[in-house]
C-alpha cells in the first residue's frame, strides 16, 4: 500500500466537516444517558438494550421512543458480553458493545459501512460509507463516498441493527439514533 496515498486519506478525513449521515438516513434521537456503559440490539429487530449506571432502558430505534426503564443497579455479564432484557426483551440475553468490548455489527446487507478510526488518539472518527464505496478505495484510484458523521473520544459502541435500518453511536454519556425507512 502506498504510503503516501494512506497519509493522503488520513488528511481527507480529518478534513472532512462533521455531518449527520447523508440521506435515507433520519436523525431519530439525541438521548442523555450518564454513566452509559453497553448497548446491544435484539437479534431480529430495531430494538436497543441500553445499560447504564442508573440501570437499563430499552429504545425502539425506529421512532426513538424509549419503550422500557428499569432503575435498579444492574451488573451486566461483562466476561460473555450479554445483559439481561427487559419490557419486549424480557427474557433474552442481549450481546452487548460498550466499555468492556465487543461490537456491533458494522456493514449492513446492501452496503452501508461503519468505520471506527484512531488517527490521532484518544479521538476517535466515525466514518460512514455508501454502497458500492469503500473507506480504501481512493487509495486503489477508486474514488470514495465518505461522510465523518462523529468524533469523539468517549465512544463506547457503534453500529447497526440486523435489520440494516437503525444505527445507533454510543458515548459515556448519551446515545445517538438513526434509522432509515
Amino acid at each position: 500500500m502506498n504510503t503516501s496515498r494512506l497519509e493522503t486519506l488520513r488528511e481527507r478525513i480529518r478534513s472532512l466537516a462533521t455531518t449527520p449521515p447523508p440521506a435515507p438516513w433520519n436523525a431519530i434521537a439525541r438521548i442523555a444517558v450518564g454513566g452509559l456503559s453497553c448497548v446491544g440490539f435484539d437479534r431480529d429487530g430495531d430494538l436497543l438494550l441500553v445499560v447504564s449506571s442508573r440501570g437499563r432502558g430499552v429504545f425502539d430505534c425506529l421512532d426513538g421512543q424509549r419503550v422500557a426503564r428499569d432503575r435498579g443497579d444492574y451488573e451486566h455479564d461483562y466476561a460473555n458480553l450479554e445483559a439481561q432484557g427487559i419490557g419486549p426483551l424480557q427474557g433474552h440475553a442481549i450481546r452487548v458493545a460498550g466499555i468492556a468490548g465487543g461490537g456491533l455489527p458494522t456493514s449492513t446487507a446492501d452496503g452501508w459501512a461503519l468505520h471506527r478510526l484512531e488517527l490521532d488518539w484518544p479521538a476517535q472518527e466515525l466514518v460512514l460509507t455508501e454502497p458500492g464505496s469503500h473507506l480504501f478505495g481512493e487509495l486503489y484510484d477508486r474514488p470514495a463516498s465518505l461522510h465523518k458523521i462523529h468524533s469523539d473520544s468517549t465512544v463506547r459502541a457503534c453500529g447497526f441493527s440486523a435489520t440494516g435500518r437503525s444505527l445507533v453511536i454510543a458515548t459515556s454519556s448519551e446515545l445517538l439514533i438513526f434509522a432509515r425507512g
